[in-house]
């Protein structure tokens, strides 16, 4: 019988399982992010309980959709909620990307009007009513994403005496704050769904404490065409910009959780049915600030393959800023890349009007639908 003359089975077996690891451990010693790296290093002082430590500290990925680190956050890494209305959303190819739906012939271009407000939730019942009744009643305004409309039911119920529907879900004091409104002679509601994106800092968490945070998706029948629109409405917390460095993130918890709530959005994005897609929110970065510095996660930067701003398309001559306090444009309406792409969305305008009574101006823009 001839003895075998090579290496020691055991040893051959040893060198095997090395190359089957290494690759694993290359990629978990990769660390975290920046932004991890400053919270975890105490950039964010921890809180003075003896209550356990939270595993917020460190998100899934780096802020934003392209490279992923090796640890995790429960708690940023909040799983969709979807609450969906019952509808016929299933007739509008859900799940396709925005540039992947059936094809459909050329239709007459329609004109609308979408607006993005932030209500301010300290603002009295009758001075919210009055800003609400003061923007829909502007010539073009057709749709309208509200955000901190906590209280705001019976001013939605008010829009409704003057030609207006509205959806929120009031489920819990985070989904109450986001709502879209549109005038029933334009548009019909087909469908809605309320995604949960990321959970919010506790009182002695964090500095700065915020609920959790949502997307709501509207999905409406342009009545004219036939076609639908979707509308995705949201809020990001506060206190996430460096305001000594705009454009980038500061070292907070909050930060962490808005980078998470932008990746989930993108995700939103491409699933959202419809021929076109739209979105409003208060995004609490400046968006030319961000469009410079193209921070890691940013909004621009999260963006990139789904959506545009309008700011992006048209530019700020001629606008007063959003947040007028800070002097930055937080507020954002959103057009789906590929319809702006293929010419089923044109921006034709924006303003950021004043003389209301919230904190925030509101960004309306015009559109062709075609």
């Amino acid at each position: 019988m001839r003895r075998w003359a090579g290496p020691p089975p055991l040893l051959i077996a040893v060198t095997v399982l090395g190359i089957l690891v290494a690759p694993a451990v290359s990629r978990a010693d990769a660390g975290p992010p920046a932004i991890e790296q400053a919270v975890l290093a105490g950039a964010e002082p921890a809180p003075t309980s003896t209550s356990p430590a939270t595993p917020s500290a460190t998100p899934t990925t780096t802020p934003g959709r392209s490279d992923g680190a090796a640890t995790r956050d429960p708690a940023a890494e909040a799983r969709s909620e979807e609450a969906s209305e019952p509808g016929s959303d299933a007739t509008a190819t859900a799940g396709a990307a925005p540039g992947a739906r059936r094809q459909v012939p050329a239709i007459a271009p329609q004109k609308i009007g979408v607006a993005s407000f932030n209500q301010y939730v300290q603002l009295s019942d009758s001075a919210g009513l009055e800003d609400a009744l003061d923007l829909t009643s502007r010539d073009g305004v057709t749709i309208v994403g509200w955000q901190e409309g906590f209280a705001a039911g019976p001013t939605y119920q008010a829009l409704e005496d003057r030609g207006w529907a509205t959806k929120r879900y009031v489920r819990t004091k985070g989904s109450r704050e986001l709502a879209v409104s549109w005038r029933k002679d334009r548009f019909a509601l087909v469908g809605s769904a309320l995604h949960k994106l990321a959970d919010g800092v506790a009182e002695g968490d964090g500095r700065y404490p915020f609920g959790t945070r949502y997307a709501l998706r509207v999905t409406l029948r342009e009545r004219a065409s036939g076609e639908l629109l979707s509308v995705i409405n949201t809020h990001l917390p506060q206190r996430i910009e460096n305001l000594d460095v705009p454009g980038t993130w500061r070292t907070t918890k909050n930060a962490l959780r808005a980078a998470r709530q932008l990746d989930r959005l993108a995700e939103i994005w491409e699933r959202a049915p419809g021929r076109w897609v739209i979105g409003t929110g208060d995004y609490n970065i400046a968006a030319l600030a961000d469009q410079r510095a193209r921070n890691s996660g940013g909004v621009v930067a999260a963006y990139a393959g789904v959506a545009r701003s309008s700011y992006a398309l048209l530019g700020f001559r001629g606008l007063q800023p959003t947040h007028p306090y800070s002097g930055r444009f937080i507020d954002y309406v959103h057009l789906a890349r590929s319809a702006v792409r293929q010419g089923r969305i044109e921006l034709l305008g924006q303003r950021t009007p004043g003389g209301l009574n919230s904190d925030h101006r509101p960004l309306v823009v015009r559109l062709k639908l075609s």
